[in-house]
Order: C-alpha cells, then sequence, then structure tokens
C-alpha cells in the first residue's frame, strides 16, 4: 500500500458519511473540524468542553486522564510557538545534521499580485495569468484545461504514478541535466497564456531572475529546473495527455494541478481557480466518494499525502528522490513539487487538508511564484550557451553526472 492511500480515511461502507464532522468525546455531539481539538492521547473535545474542563481546573485528558493542558486558549499559544519555532528551523535559524543545507534563505512577506513586481517585468503583475484576455494562443490553452479537468481523475493518477514509478531501480533513461536540456528544446507548453516560446527560455527567465535578486544558489538552480519534468514528452502518448508539440494534448504534463479523490474547484474564476466551470465535466464529481470537500482524505493529512493531478512536478520530485547524487535541501523539493499547485498556494482552497509543515512549503512556493509568473517575457529570449557554464557549475554542486529519469 503506498504512503499515500496508508493516509487515507477508512470509515467502512460509507467513506464520506464522517469526514465533515467529528464527535465530541464529552458531550457526543457532532461537531465540525474547525472547533474540535485532537489531544495528543488522540481523543477529541469540542472547544466548549475543554473550556469548561480548563476552567474546573483539570489538566488531564476527560477520557484517558494523560495529563494534558486543556485550555483552548493555552493551546492555540503553544501551537503557535511550535509554528514559529519550526519556521525559524526551516529558514536557517538553526542547522541541521551534517550534510544537509547550513542555510536557507528566509523568504520576503506575501504581497498581492498587483504589488509584486520583478526587475524587468514586461508587464503589470494582474495582467498575468488572464485567461479572458484575447491572444493567439486562447482557444489551446482553454482546450488544455477542459480536458485536464475532464481527464485527471484518481484512476488515472495512480495509471501514471506507476507508469513512471522509480520502485525497484526502473528508470526510463540516463541523462545529465545539460543532455536533458537539449531534449526539451523546442517544447513549448500548451497551459500558458503568457508565453509562447519554448518552455526553455521561460526556465531561464525564471533562474536568471532569482540570481539577479540575490538568492541563494540552489534556489537559483531551482528555478532552472522547475519545468524539467516536461521531458516526459519523450515516453508519454497523445491519449495520456503527453504531448511534446505546442498545440498537442498536454493535460498531463502541464497547467495548474488540483487534487484529485475530493471536490474539484468550483465557483466563479478567481486568483488560483482558473475554468472551474470545466470541473463537472470530470467523472468523478459523480462519484460519492470524491466530490465532497474531503473525499477519501482525513482532515489535515497533509499536502503532500493527498494526490494532485499529474504532471511534471510530480514526475520531476519522484525523480529527483530516486537519484541519490541530488542533494537540493527539502525547500527546493517541495517547490519543484507544487509551484503548479495553484489551488493549494494561491487559491488556498485545501487549508483544511494542510498539517502544520505546509504553511512553510505554502511560503516557499508563493515566494518562488514570484519569479516563476513575473518573469515570461516573449521579447527576452535569453541564450543557454553562453549562461551554461554558471549553471554547470550549479549542476555539478547539486544534481551532478548521469541522472535516472
Amino acid at each position: 500500500m503506498s504512503a499515500v492511500e496508508c493516509s487515507l480515511r477508512n470509515l467502512g461502507s460509507d467513506p464520506l458519511s464522517k469526514v465533515a464532522m467529528l464527535d465530541c468525546s464529552v458531550c457526543l455531539n457532532d461537531v465540525g473540524p474547525d472547533h474540535i481539538i485532537k489531544l495528543n492521547c488522540g481523543h477529541r473535545f469540542c472547544v466548549s468542553c475543554l473550556k469548561n474542563c480548563a476552567a474546573h481546573q483539570h489538566f488531564s485528558c476527560p477520557t484517558c486522564r494523560q495529563a494534558h493542558e486543556l485550555d483552548p486558549d493555552e493551546l492555540k499559544k503553544r501551537f503557535e510557538a511550535y509554528r514559529s519555532s519550526y519556521r525559524s528551523w526551516r529558514e536557517g535559524a538553526a542547522k541541521g545534521a551534517v550534510g544537509e543545507v547550513e542555510t536557507v534563505y528566509r523568504p520576503a512577506s506575501t504581497a498581492s499580485a498587483a504589488e509584486v513586481k520583478v526587475k524587468e517585468q514586461c508587464k503589470e503583475s494582474e495582467k498575468f495569468r488572464d485567461y479572458t484576455l484575447d491572444h493567439d494562443r486562447k482557444d489551446i490553452v482553454t482546450a488544455h484545461y477542459r480536458d485536464m479537468k475532464t481527464f485527471q481523475t484518481v484512476d488515472f493518477v495512480k495509471k501514471m504514478h506507476a507508469k513512471y514509478s522509480f520502485a525497484d531501480g526502473a528508470y526510463r533513461a540516463q541523462m545529465t541535466v545539460r543532455e536533458a536540456f537539449d531534449k526539451l528544446d523546442g517544447y513549448v507548453d500548451s497551459s500558458d497564456p503568457d508565453l509562447g516560446l519554448p518552455n526553455l527560455i521561460h526556465c531561464l527567465q525564471t533562474a536568471e531572475a532569482i540570481r539577479r535578486a540575490g538568492h541563494p544558489d540552489w534556489l537559483v538552480l531551482t528555478g532552472l529546473i522547475h519545468d524539467m519534468g516536461k521531458i516526459m514528452f519523450l515516453w508519454g502518448t497523445a491519449e495520456d495527455g503527453q504531448r511534446g508539440t505546442a498545440d498537442g494534448p498536454q493535460w498531463a504534463l502541464g497547467g495548474d494541478t488540483f487534487v484529485v479523490g475530493c471536490k474539484l474547484p468550483d465557483g466563479p474564476p478567481r486568483p488560483g481557480i482558473v475554468f472551474p466551470e470545466f470541473s463537472k465535466l470530470n467523472p468523478d464529481m459523480n462519484d460519492p466518494r470524491y466530490n465532497t470537500d474531503y473525499g477519501i482524505y482525513e482532515p489535515a493529512c497533509g499536502i503532500s499525502n493527498v494526490y494532485f493531478a499529474y504532471g511534471h512536478d510530480e514526475y520531476l520530485y519522484q525523480m529527483l528522490l530516486a537519484n541519490e547524487q541530488v542533494a537540493l535541501p527539502k525547500a527546493a523539493l517541495d517547490i519543484i513539487r507544487f509551484h503548479s499547485a495553484y489551488p493549494f498556494h494561491t487559491g488556498r482552497i485545501y487549508d483544511h487538508l494542510m498539517a502544520e509543515e505546509d504553511f512553510a512549503t505554502l511560503e516557499w512556493c508563493l515566494e518562488f511564484n514570484k519569479f516563476d509568473l513575473y518573469t515570461k517575457d516573449e521579447g527576452n529570449p535569453l541564450d543557454l550557451d553562453a549562461l551554461w557554464p554558471y549553471y554547470q557549475g550549479l549542476v555539478d554542486k547539486y544534481m551532478p553526472g548521469k541522472l535516472k529519469w
């Protein structure tokens, strides 16, 4: 059984009947997950009951009597203190074990799209990712998301995980990073409304902007490689949405990813949520196992433990894990895995599935997003050969030699 499947809620014949509501062990009332507190011993209580217990100077679980603070206000303070301490560790205030990256750059505070700008940005921020504007690729982009919402089901995602598995030493080719870039030469992303140049140019534009901003070299390299998972087109088929041509089906290569196994984004288009009107085309939305807010998942199960629509992000993440010589920090791997998950980091529609560590991942994705999105410029086609000596040094440091793809 996979790690994802191990985290799924097992509720018998009706896996959806109790996901949205939880029982308080004292009053036995059904309470929404936002008003329930789970103690370390595993017993759950509503906020009201815990307040009453704390007011009567009780300091143990009402069910098993394990010692525990019960005051919800005090528990919240301790939770926030833990969050602050954890983020401090993730951001470099504390150093990890030998062999880990010693310092990690702290992301800047997040601003709105209209406020975020990067050096030499070619247009106003709010005009990026505007899927309503008329342009020569609008029909291609619209068709991409229609197909993506239609065909990215739980069964399809599981099939692609199996196809591109690295288990038991499996891989499809061995190449250096530069050799892989040569294979990607000419690939154009059919989901992108902002750039019609080869995807490699976008990667260079992203990396160079991060470099000019003075960020750590591992983040610069992350900018360079973040879309390399699209190399799957070498082994993909049109049936599986993995053609490498600018007008071919690419709905399992690129595009905004969303969680499958629960309700797909709906309602009006909004930041992070594109083409929600196509969600109803997905057959999983007619399946009672998958069409609720939680679907097959537990509250706060963790973003790493859910299935996202399959594409280049997940493939590259798994590929990097499979190569022992890769030395990128966890923050880089998180960015690679979730940078296309706009409903997660921008739309914020999966907060109910997030674990504590996911908030740090979210901050990294938003920081990276400023460079991934706002550097796209068809008037700035950079020269890979001229820039490559610098990037080869980063490759040699963090992901040297022949890699398994």
